[in-house]
C-alpha cells in the first residue's frame, strides 16, 4: 500500500472529501497486513477531521473525534511493532494531525519530542519535513523564538530543493508570524502579501485568503483599525458556513474593539449557548476562546466570562497559534489573568502577568499584557499599576502602537490625577486639574496658570519674565542691571540654616516659614534693577498674575495653595523650589475634532 497520506486535509481550509472518505474505509476494511492496516488506520483518521462540519460521517462531534482517536491509538500500537522508522513517524504524526485540539495538548509535546529524536532514522522527504513543522510548532506555543528560528533555518535548507510544494512557503510564513510577534508589523505584512501572491494558483496550498485576513485582523487590531475590516469579515463569515463558529467570533471581536457593542453582544451570546459548546474542539479552538475571552472583558459580561477562564486555564501556559504557526494571538495567560482580575481574584491574574513578563520576549502581546496587568492593579496595587502602564506607554510607542500607547498613557495619567506618582498638571476643557500629595485643584485657564505650571515642570529652574512672557525682544535683556542684596557672609550663613532645617525629618509650621523665607532671600539676593519700564512692567505682571492663580487654587485646595506659596518665588526671575525637588508632569489633552 504506497497511497499516499492526505494530511493537507487537516490544515488547510477546512474541507471534507467524501470519496477520500469512503476509499480510506475500505482501505481499513480490506488491509490485512499490520503496516497496510496502520496507514490505513492513519488516512481515514485524516480523512474524518473535518467530516462533522458537513455531515459528511455519522455520530456528533464527540463520537466522530473518539473515533479518530482510536484510529490513530491503534495505528501507532501496529507501527510500534513493525521495525520501520518511517512507520513510527506516519503513526505519531497522524496522532498529531488527526487529534489536533485542545484534548490533546496534554500529549503532544511527549510526542514531538519522541518524532524528533526518530527523524534521523527517516528516509521519507516528506515526513522529515513535517517533524521539522511540529517542532517548528511546539516552539511558537512555547513563545520560544529564538528556537523556532534555529529551527526553521534548518527546515529551510532541507526544503530548498523539494518538489513538495506544499512545503516551499511554510519558512517564509513562519518568518512573517516571528517579525509580528516581534513588533516588526510592516514587515510582517509584506511577507505574507509576497507568500499569498506567489503561492495564491498553487493547488492544494497551505495558505489561503484566511490566513492573509488573519494576519491584517491581527495588524488592525495591535494599530487600532479592526473597525477598517469589518466588511471584510462579514465577507468572510459568509462565505465559511463550515468554521461558521470561528467567524462568527472574529466579527464579534472586530465589532467589540469598535464600540459596536449591541451587535457584538449578540453574536457573543449565541456564541455562548451551553457555555460555547458550538465552538468545536479542533485546532481552533484555542484561538477562538481566547478572542471570545476578550469580547468577554469588553463586554464586561463576568458570568460567561467565568466560563470561559474555566475552558482557557488549562492552556494559559501556551501561545494561541494558529494553524502551523502562520500567526499567533499571543499568551493565552494575558486573557486568563484578565478574566481572573475581572473575577476579583487577582492573586491568580499576577500569577498569569507575572508568567508572561518573566517567559515572554518583549513585543506587542508582552507590552499589552502589561498595559492589562496595570489595568488590573489601578484598585489593589495603584503605584505598580502607574509603573506599569508608564512603562507600557513607552513600549507601545516604540513599537508605533500610538493609540494603544495613548491608552497606557490615559490609564498613567488617571492614576496621577487620583493621587499616584510624581504632581501632575492637566490642560482638558479649558480647565487645569493640579494633583499634588498634598491636594488636588482645578482653575480655568489663563496667563497664571500659565506661567505657573512653566516652573512647575522645571522645579529649581531660574526662569526670566521675558521666557515666561515669550517676549521676543533681545534689547529688553540688556537694559538690567544687578545688585546684591545681601553680602558674602550673610548668604554664607543663610545657605547653613538652610542645610540644617533640610536635615530635619519633620518641621514645626515656624521652621517651615523659616525655610522658605531663607529660601527666597537667597534665591533673591541677587536681583535685577531695570532701566527699562517695559521691563519692570513684564516682571510686575507675572508676579500679579502667579500670585492671583496661587491665590484661586488656595480657594480649592488651602494646603496646595500654601504649598506653592511656599515653593514658588517670583521676581525679575522667577522658580519653583519644593522641599522635594519632584518636577510635575504637565499634560495638555488634545481636544477633539
Amino acid at each position: 500500500m504506497t497511497d499516499r497520506l492526505p494530511w493537507e486535509i487537516v490544515e488547510t481550509f477546512p474541507s471534507t472529501d467524501a470519496a477520500l472518505i469512503a476509499k480510506w474505509n475500505t482501505k481499513v476494511d480490506g488491509a490485512v497486513p499490520p503496516g497496510d492496516r496502520a496507514r490505513a488506520l492513519i488516512g481515514r483518521s485524516l480523512a474524518h477531521y473535518w467530516a462533522v462540519q458537513e455531515g459528511a460521517a455519522e455520530g456528533n462531534a464527540e463520537e466522530i473525534a473518539n473515533t479518530r482517536t482510536g484510529d490513530v491509538l491503534e495505528a501507532l500500537t501496529l507501527a510500534r511493532a513493525e521495525n520501520s522508522a518511517d512507520l513510527l513517524a506516519e503513526a505519531l504524526l497522524g496522532n498529531l494531525y488527526a487529534t489536533w485540539g485542545p484534548d490533546s495538548y496534554s500529549t503532544r509535546a511527549q510526542i514531538v519530542h519522541e518524532l524528533a529524536g526518530l527523524r534521523d532514522d527517516v528516509t521519507d522527504e516528506e515526513l522529515r519535513l513535517r517533524i521539522l513543522e511540529w517542532v517548528v510548532l511546539e516552539h511558537f506555543d512555547n513563545a520560544d523564538l529564538d528556537d523556532a528560528n534555529t529551527v526553521i533555518e534548518l527546515f529551510a535548507v532541507e526544503a530548498a530543493d523539494t518538489e513538495l510544494v506544499l512545503f516551499r512557503r511554510r519558512e517564509t510564513l513562519w518568518r512573517g508570524c516571528i517579525a509580528m510577534l516581534d513588533g516588526r508589523i510592516d514587515e510582517s505584512l509584506q511577507t505574507n502579501q509576497d507568500a499569498i501572491s506567489s503561492t495564491a494558483n498553487t493547488a492544494g496550498s497551505p495558505f489561503s485568503f484566511q490566513n492573509v485576513a488573519i494576519t491584517i485582523a491581527i495588524e488592525r487590531y495591535f494599530r487600532r483599525g479592526l473597525a477598517d475590516v469589518l466588511d471584510s469579515l462579514r465577507s468572510i463569515r459568509a462565505s465559511s458556513p463550515r468554521v461558521a463558529p470561528n467567524w462568527d467570533t472574529g466579527l464579534a471581536f472586530a465589532l467589540s474593539e469598535a464600540d459596536e457593542l449591541d451587535e457584538a453582544a449578540e453574536l457573543f451570546s449565541e456564541l455562548a449557548r451551553d457555555d460555547f459548546a458550538v465552538v468545536p474542539r479542533d485546532l481552533n479552538w484555542l484561538v477562538t476562546m481566547q478572542l471570545l475571552g476578550l469580547i468577554a472583558l469588553t463586554l464586561d459580561d463576568r458570568e460567561r466570562g467565568r466560563v470561559i477562564l474555566d475552558a482557557l486555564r488549562p492552556f494559559a501556559h501556551l501561545d494561541a497559534t494558529h494553524g502551523s504557526g502562520y500567526a499567533s494571538y499571543g499568551p493565552v495567560a494575558r486573557v486568563a489573568a484578565s478574566l481572573a482580575a475581572r473575577q476579583g481574584d487577582h492573586d491568580e491574574a499576577e500569577s498569569w502577568y507575572d508568567f508572561i513578563l518573566s517567559t515572554r520576549p518583549l513585543g506587542p502581546w508582552t507590552s499589552l499584557a502589561l498595559l492589562d496587568r496595570s489595568i488590573s492593579r489601578r484598585d489593589t496595587n495603584p503605584a505598580g499599576a502607574l509603573q506599569d502602564a508608564t512603562e507600557a506607554a513607552g513600549q507601545l510607542r516604540d513599537l508605533g502602537l500610538d493609540g494603544w500607547a495613548s491608552e497606557a498613557t490615559s490609564v498613567a495619567e488617571q492614576l496621577r490625577l487620583a493621587g499616584q506618582g510624581d504632581p501632575i498638571a492637566r490642560l482638558e476643557d479649558c480647565v487645569w486639574v493640579l494633583r499634588h500629595p498634598c491636594g488636588t485643584a482645578r482653575v480655568g485657564a489663563g496667563v497664571g496658570i500659565d506661567y505657573l505650571v512653566q516652573l512647575l515642570a522645571q522645579p529649581g529652574e531660574l526662569i526670566d519674565v521675558l521666557e515666561l512672557e515669550k517676549i521676543t525682544d533681545p534689547s529688553l535683556q540688556n537694559q538690567a542691571v544687578v545688585e546684591q542684596t545681601l553680602d558674602r557672609s550673610a548668604r554664607l550663613a543663610y545657605g547653613r540654616r538652610v542645610t540644617e532645617l533640610e536635615a530635619i525629618d519633620s518641621l514645626t509650621t515656624a521652621e517651615e516659614e523659616e525655610l522658605s523665607f531663607l529660601r527666597r532671600e537667597i534665591s533673591g539676593s541677587q536681583h535685577f534693577v531695570s532701566t527699562s519700564a517695559e521691563l519692570e512692567r513684564a516682571r510686575v505682571r507675572v508676579t500679579k498674575a502667579i500670585r492671583r492663580i496661587i491665590d484661586d487654587i488656595s480657594d480649592s485646595s488651602a494646603a496646595l495653595g500654601g504649598h506653592l506659596r511656599g515653593s514658588v518665588e517670583t521676581g525679575r526671575r522667577c522658580t519653583y523650589r519644593p522641599a522635594d525637588g519632584a518636577a510635575w508632569s504637565v499634560m495638555r489633552a488634545k481636544n477633539p475634532d
